[in-house]
């Protein structure tokens, strides 16, 4: 199958209008490895076909495949590492002290450290976080606060790995990358080839689909938002308008943590960055 330069176009005009992605001019060899499989499942003899269909009858069904084969689902458990540990030695730390303030005061004795992991993927960063939160508890058992008092929300566009990631089987080479042999018994039961994330950990997170291209809407507020490795396939607009959506769901001094290789700069003044250690840290102001 040929994928002409006109087709090619339009095709990346619908998936920056379903998912807000870019797809770059370099991209035409991307789209042809990813897509190529999915027409050739479906029976759909062209892209010129595939692209008429997606305005046709079957639209729905198409799009969801379009958008399954073009999103990126390139994640690890602990990425980068150093995020991790500035969580469990700065920010957890921090939002554990804040959450003892709020039962100590007028407002409700109940309240919770809510977190946000956007663009999640298969699971793997959610699941970091919530081991993450688990280890620092475990350090600070004076505090007397449960893996129920920090909840986390997970969220993708993709139903296909948010179904990964509820069921929390991963393969031997996915576990050992990026978790150590302590944590991997801890946290981990072996089955068959597969590890299995603990029950413990797996009840702390609500796997939701959402569509951050999307006006977002109203999820409650968080202490702590992760959006890491994400912006950098957005336009400015998309971007511009998804870090206010951050921002207005931020509660006051919450703190946003994006990838390394992304920046606010221009695109939002409405956070104060902070240095922790190898780790850049975005505080709504």
């Amino acid at each position: 199958m040929k994928l002409t330069p006109e087709t090619f176009d339009a095709i990346r005009e619908v998936v920056h209008d379903l998912c807000g992605l870019v797809v770059g001019d370099d991209k035409h060899y991307l789209v042809v490895t990813r897509l190529e499989p999915v027409l050739k499942r479906l029976g759909i003899p062209s892209y010129e076909s595939f692209v008429q269909g997606l305005a046709g009858p079957d639209a729905t069904h198409l799009r969801e495949q379009l958008v399954e084969a073009i999103t990126t689902k390139e994640t690890s458990f602990n990425r980068d590492g150093h995020p991790f540990e500035t969580l469990r030695r700065s920010i957890l730390p921090e939002l554990a002290s804040r959450l003892l303030d709020r039962r100590a005061g007028p407002g409700p004795t109940h309240a919770r450290c809510r977190i946000w992991c956007a663009a999640v993927a298969t699971g793997q960063e959610a699941y970091s976080v919530a081991m993450a939160v688990s280890e620092f508890l475990a350090s600070r058992p004076g505090l007397e606060l449960s893996l129920d008092d920090f909840p986390i929300l997970a969220t993708d566009i993709s139903a296909r790995a948010l179904a990964i990631a509820r069921e929390g089987r991963y393969s031997t080479e996915e576990v050992r990358r990026g978790i150590s042999e302590d944590s991997r018994l801890r946290h981990f039961r072996r089955d068959g080839e597969s590890w299995i994330v603990s029950e413990p950990l797996r009840r702390m997170i609500d796997f939701r689909r959402l569509n951050l291209a999307r006006p977002l809407p109203n999820l409650g507020t968080f202490d702590l938002i992760l959006c890491r490795n994400f912006l950098i396939y957005l336009d400015d607009d998309t971007r511009r308008r998804l870090c206010q959506g951050f921002h207005r769901a931020l509660n006051p001094s919450g703190f946003l943590m994006i990838g390394a290789a992304e920046s606010l700069y221009g695109v939002t003044d409405s956070f104060s960055a902070e240095q922790f250690g190898k780790t850049l840290v975005h505080r709504k102001r």
